[in-house]
């Protein structure tokens, strides 16, 4: 295979940096007892998953790589960390989440728990590592793109306006598009991840009529939509949840698809080499936080606790991207020198 670097999108790794510190501030208003605070993180997951289906398509709508390297490249970026805070939410949390061994097994092989757990248990689909539930949509929707990422522009757009009609009906349906999570929606969260990764996907392929790159503005614009307040009354919050996925994710990632020299360029690349593992590492931070809590679990923490927790997080995700992702992501790329050249961020 001839090696052929695709060039990187700095300015969309900073806009991904944003999304996971607007994840970071919901989980920690809501896990303190403060829901409502932050109110619409959760469509974070939805802006990772339309810029998911940009970058790549980017990376490999017209890169000639087979299937198996393509999902070898897959799981260098994003098993490390889930192992790693899957480990950490067995030891803290088995005693909450039985029968362990399936669990655990389910856990660091991403397939989601469909069963039905145990009345007193929390009903997310991966209970030792809660956030892995949208990692694993994510895999499922990329994995089944590779093969038709060719296809022409008809039928990208038709599975788009499918998943779309499902997102209206469900965004109206439930006031929001927060489903995915658990075993009443997984399936309807696979359609959600679709209909993001098709406008991302969409999106690459029309690229050429994007706005001029304003990142400053996009990142702002994109956090104030994170914490927002939610929408009092049906169906309003369900038409804001919808219009941001539909229409303002795809416009960011549009205006954000540039790569920013100088001191923006490294300020991008610095925090969007922390945005995953901030991801895949805040609950089990928070987990640990709440085990050295000498108080105990309370339903409503004081504030200072998930203040804490946002300054301690990103420092826990830096030492985990230095010290433990980055090296045996290199070793992991090392098994197949074919797809070192490749990297998707």
């Amino acid at each position: 295979m001839t090696e052929h670097r695709t060039r990187r999108l700095a300015g969309l790794d900073g806009l991904r940096a944003v999304a996971a510190l607007g994840v970071l501030l919901y989980h920690a208003a809501d896990w303190s007892g403060r829901p409502g605070r932050f109110a619409h993180g959760y469509l974070a997951v939805d802006f990772f998953f339309c810029l998911s289906g940009f970058v790549l398509a980017h990376a490999f709508e017209r890169r000639e790589i087979g299937w198996p390297a393509y999902l070898w490249i897959r799981v260098v970026r994003i098993w490390p960390l889930l192992v790693l805070s899957t480990l950490i939410g067995a030891v803290l949390t088995s005693r909450h989440s039985p029968p362990f061994w399936p669990n655990l097994a389910r856990g660091l092989l991403l397939v989601p728990r469909l069963g039905h757990p145990a009345e007193w248990t929390f009903p997310t689909l991966f209970p030792f590592n809660p956030p892995a539930w949208s990692l694993c949509l994510e895999v499922i929707v990329s994995a089944l793109w590779f093969p038709l990422r060719r296809a022409p522009d008809l039928v990208v757009a038709a599975i788009v306006f499918c998943c779309g009609v499902v997102m209206a009906w469900a965004a109206l349906g439930l006031n929001g598009v927060e489903t995915g999570w658990d075993q009443a929606t997984f399936w309807l969260g696979v359609v959600r991840a679709a209909f993001s990764f098709g406008l991302g996907w969409l999106g690459w392929r029309y690229r050429a009529l994007a706005p001029r790159p304003r990142l400053g503005l996009a990142a702002v614009v994109l956090l104030t939509v994170l914490v927002m307040p939610l929408m009092p009354g049906r169906p309003w919050n369900g038409l804001y949840d919808f219009a941001c996925v539909a229409v303002l994710f795809p416009l960011l990632v549009l205006i954000g698809a540039n790569n920013p020299q100088g001191p923006a360029g490294a300020l991008c690349r610095a925090t969007g080499d922390l945005s995953y593992p901030l991801y895949a590492t805040h609950w089990a931070t928070w987990a640990v936080m709440l085990r050295l809590y000498p108080d105990g679990w309370k339903s409503l923490l004081p504030v200072w606790f998930p203040a804490l927790a946002v300054v301690l997080a990103p420092i826990v995700a830096w030492v985990a991207f230095r010290l433990y992702d980055a090296p045996v992501r290199r070793w992991l790329r090392a098994w197949n020198p074919a797809t070192q050249a490749i990297s998707t961020g």
